[in-house]
């Protein structure tokens, strides 16, 4: 998985969620909370994506005509990858890998292949039940090309250690970091990650660590994984990390010793120790460089004091009193945009407090791989409205909110723009610069607010981003990647005309304009006098806040810092006076610092680095050549696959019946269309299912056809018999079979993420009766007098069902905190020949209101009624549906229930939600049957 930042894999989803789907219905497709009875979230299918198929040596490629200029170099790219893990590895794949690709990441999000894994921010992913690459190509040509063999090596991890046969989880950092050493560069966010740990003392012991760590930054574990595989090599040689995977493959398959006694002779405690002190070695000559405390105080939010943890990204305002940051929200779980003091940091205002969803929105977006080194937010001139992207639906919109009221006054889609980030605002105010995507190819826009119209001003094949007006409006300052690495370059928006202003092989970020003549921006760059040692070098690729003179090309650098310091300010002050703040990583923490200029630490010419020559463009070790023969058009059902090992249960109950079962699911390699095959047998009962899915559109739709036979044990006393009878009817008499057979259809259309319609219809036989003809007749008889009619149901029902389904409901661990969950039904059985006819109406809504931070207020009502020939009807009672009262104490065709939930975390530590006093305001029940309307309730407990 990688996202934008990050690489990994996802392991096997189990394929028995299809059992949950069968008998009446399947569930709406990929509901987004594991929490019952919500109705989930919806994933959609936004664009009808039609696919082809290309083959080369080693993969086959699946894309789509939007797409097709790229697939040349996308061959290209994956079959030069394969070359090099496998030489790499001496380790060659028995099969061709399934590779499907996207043209941007808001299509990749779509994807079906493992429903929910390509979010926000993800950049590819591996997945090794059918070993298959998924991803886009929006990436600059040489991050494309390492991004394929980062997820090639999954595929490789996957068939050198199968994970359908190992005993124990192969640890997180192993996975990964191999995956990222095989790319064979470090970035220069990652490095300054691992030096980070190694100068500051936060280095785990790697043989005992698993999944993330107790790290704030996820990114980590992937860079210490690849500092491992980096260490292994200098010590044993590639021949010692290849050693090392084979012994990996032993010891958690079974069988095999310790990795690390096998592959190196040393326990996994010598191993930690020398790879510990590998790296402080290595950083060594930097142990002196600067912290964050020597820039002064932290502006960044306080979380002892705030739930605001961290500044990634930040903005001042135009007087320079107030700078707005981006930062996590720990009360929420989501990132917010808070206003701080320039002065002493202290919070101001939460501009988008609150839930995102409540705002028309579903997050608060970031830039993808690019992360802090290039702005998220923009200040109007003025200094009373701010700019900022967010996700909404397929694309992103732009946000102009207004600081003082935090009203949201514009929202602009941005349809013919995918992924824009990092917005400007002009010198007048009437215009935002950003950045963003068309054809999967980085430029700059800029778009009217009055008329809205977009304008691409850069439409050229560079990765164009970052963009930052000049005070006079003349010129756009942004970076372009060029020749492998990030360079500025500036753009007369008038006429087009780009000029390069910054040189060399090492990186630079976005610059900020200090005055007419002066920008700052972040560079990994060193002083081009100097002679560095190469081991100094590759270790000293790090972001450090530098000034560029546009008069002279005078190049000042102001910080040394041990970690990294990037997205620099200005703060404008009284006297025409500035200073400059910026971001400061240190010990996995993101801080905001503002610096005196005082004297520079460097002074270098902008020609010492270089100066304007040919742009190489990226090349692949191989060129491939398109073969026409080998794209044709995928067919509808090519290549269906067996998801995973079915699941076979087989066990004995604690009545002595034998029960066993299993469910079987086949689905093309896209995961657009699936088919599911259940069975299931307790005792002599048998259930047989039969279903196709189809979730290649917006429209999902499903046909069925099932027999399930079930029984159960009908001792509810004054509902099957006189309450007399309890120490006369036992288990074994009372035992009863329920048998429903049939088919129907579903389809679900998602007007968005958070609301849709159900339609359904079908033909039903229901069979149900006491397995003892005398109980059955005497129960009917008892049915009838009681109710006025049988509650088992025998006989044919064709129901057609419409359902509006709306879930906003905000999750935390412990269930819901906040949002609203509505499910309002209408199904009808019309009645002719032998069919039976009934009309049933069934409405649940709950609504949550979060209390202080976990605190909760829910409210719900339920309401049903069902009438006809053969009216429906419904028991409910104690357990989450009416606290209180027994387990389905209440029996009716037209009951009502009311209640309240008060909620509060009785122990924070362990996440435990207790609900105190559960019917706290209203908690009433009322059940009729069409002949009893006049009885306000009828209790049914014995």
């Amino acid at each position: 998985m990688s996202n934008r930042s990050r690489c990994g894999t996802l392991l096997p989803v189990a394929a028995a969620v299809v059992a949950a789907a069968i008998i009446f219905a399947p569930q709406p497709a990929l509901a987004q909370t594991p929490f019952v009875p919500y109705f989930g979230k919806n994933q959609i299918r936004y664009t009808h994506f039609r696919w082809y198929t290309y083959t080369t040596d080693h993969f086959e490629i699946y894309y789509y005509p939007e797409i097709e200029q790229h697939l040349e170099r996308a061959a290209g790219y994956a079959e030069s990858a394969y070359q090099h893990v496998s030489s790499e590895l001496k380790h060659d794949l028995a099969f061709k890998i399934p590779l499907i690709i996207f043209k941007t990441s808001s299509e990749f999000q779509q994807e079906n292949v493992i429903p929910g894994a390509a979010q926000e921010g993800v950049g590819a992913f591996a997945e090794p039940e059918r070993n298959r690459m998924v991803m886009p190509l929006d990436d600059p040509p040489d991050l494309l090309y390492r991004l394929i063999v980062h997820e090639l090596t999954h595929i490789f991890e996957f068939d050198i250690i199968p994970t359908s046969l190992i005993r124990r989880s192969e640890p997180l950092w192993i996975n990964e970091g191999l995956s990222d050493y095989m790319t064979g560069i470090w970035q220069p966010l990652d490095l300054m990650t691992v030096r980070d740990a190694a100068v500051a003392d936060i280095v785990p012991k790697m043989s005992e660590l698993q999944g993330y760590g107790n790290f704030g930054n996820p990114r980590l574990i992937y860079n210490l994984g690849h500092a491992v595989f980096e260490f292994i090599e200098s010590r044993w040689g590639k021949e010692g990390l290849r050693q090392y995977l084979f012994a990996l493959r032993k010891s958690v398959i079974g069988g095999g010793d310790d990795a690390y006694e096998e592959a190196f002779k040393l326990t996994a405690e010598e191993f930690d120790q020398q790879f510990e002190r590998y790296l402080k070695d290595r950083f060594k000559p930097f142990r002196d460089k600067e912290r964050p405390a020597d820039y002064g105080r932290n502006l960044a939010p306080n979380p002892e004091k705030t739930p605001f943890n961290q500044a990634v990204s930040a903005e001042p305002s135009p007087s320079g009193d107030l700078i707005a940051v981006a930062s996590g929200n720990r009360k929420d779980g989501e990132l917010d945009i808070i206003l701080v003091s320039a002065k002493d940091g202290s919070v101001i205002r939460n501009l988008t407090n609150g839930f995102d969803q409540d705002k028309g929105f579903e997050y608060i977006t970031s830039p993808g791989g690019r992360f802090i080194t290039v702005p998220w937010l923009s200040w109007s001139p003025s200094g009373d409205r701010l700019a900022y992207f967010v996700r909404a639906e397929k694309t992103r919109t732009l946000i102009v909110q207004n600081v003082l009221s935090r009203e949201i006054e514009q929202r602009i889609e941005m349809k013919t723009v995918d992924d824009p980030e990092s917005p400007d605002f002009s010198p007048d105010g009437k215009k935002i610069v950003f950045a963003g995507l068309q054809g999967a190819v980085g430029d700059l826009f800029i778009v009217d607010l009055e008329s809205q119209e977009v304008t691409n001003i850069t439409k050229d094949n560079f990765a164009d981003s970052g963009p930052t007006w000049s005070p006079d409006g003349g010129l756009i300052v942004y970076v372009a990647r060029v020749s492998g690495n990030e360079k500025l370059f500036k753009i007369d928006p008038t006429n087009g005309t780009k000029t390069q202003i910054t040189f060399g092989t090492h990186d630079d970020a976005t610059a900020q304009f200090v005055d007419a003549d002066t920008i700052v921006f972040p560079s990994t760059a060193t002083d081009p006098n100097q002679p560095i040692d190469p081991d100094v070098s590759r270790n000293g690729n790090i972001y450090n806040i530098w000034t560029l003179s546009l008069k002279n090309g005078e190049l000042r650098q102001y910080t040394d810092a041990v970690a990294g310091n990037f997205s620099p300010i200005v703060l404008h002050q009284a006297g025409n006076r500035s200073q400059i703040g910026f971001v400061s990583y240190y010990k996995s923490d993101y801080e905001l610092h503002v610096l005196e200029r005082k004297d520079p630490i460097i002074t270098a010419a902008s020609a010492d680095f270089g100066s304007p020559g040919p742009i190489i463009d990226f090349q692949a070790p191989l060129t491939h050549q398109l073969i026409a023969a080998n794209k044709r058009k995928k067919g509808a059902f090519e290549k269906l696959f067996l998801d995973g090992r079915p699941p076979v249960n087989v066990g004995v109950t604690s009545g002595g019946d034998v029960f066993g079962g299993s469910a079987v699911t086949f689905s093309d390699v896209l995961g657009d269309k699936q088919f599911n095959l259940y069975a299931q047998s307790i005792s002599q009962y048998r259930t047989l299912s039969f279903s196709f899915v189809n979730l290649s559109r917006r429209f999902n739709y499903a046909v069925q056809a099932y027999s399930q036979t079930l029984f159960f044990y009908g001792q509810m006393q004054n509902v099957f018999y006189d309450p007399g009878y309890i120490n006369q009817i036992d288990r074994s008499l009372a035992q009863a079979t329920s048998t429903v057979q049939g088919g129907s259809i579903f389809g679900i259309y998602p007007f968005n993420r958070y609301r849709r319609i159900e339609l359904s219809g079908g033909v039903l036989q229901y069979k149900q009766s006491f397995n003892d003809p005398g109980l059955e007749d005497y129960s009917t008889n008892y049915q009838e007098q009681q109710f006025g009619r049988k509650l088992f149901q025998n006989g044919y029902f064709m129901p057609l069902a419409a359902t509006f389904v709306e879930e906003t409901t905000v999750f935390r661990e412990f269930g819901p905190l906040a949002g609203r969950t509505m499910r309002l039904s209408y199904e009808a059985a019309p009645g002719f020949g032998s069919f039976m006819s009934r009309q049933t109406l069934d409405a649940d809504v709950r609504h949550y209101t979060r209390l202080g931070t976990t605190g909760l207020l829910a409210l719900r009502a339920r309401g049903f009624r069902s009438w006809g020939d053969s009216p429906d009807f419904v028991y409910f009672g104690g357990n989450s549906e009416l606290r209180g009262y027994e387990y389905l104490q209440f029996l009716g065709s037209r009951p009502a229930v009311a209640h309240a939930d008060l909620g509060f975390p009785v122990v924070g530590a362990m996440l435990a939600f207790c609900a105190a006093a559960c019917p706290l305001i209203l908690h009433t029940p009322y059940c009729a049957f069409p002949d009893e309307e006049d009885d306000a309730a009828r209790s049914l407990a014995s």
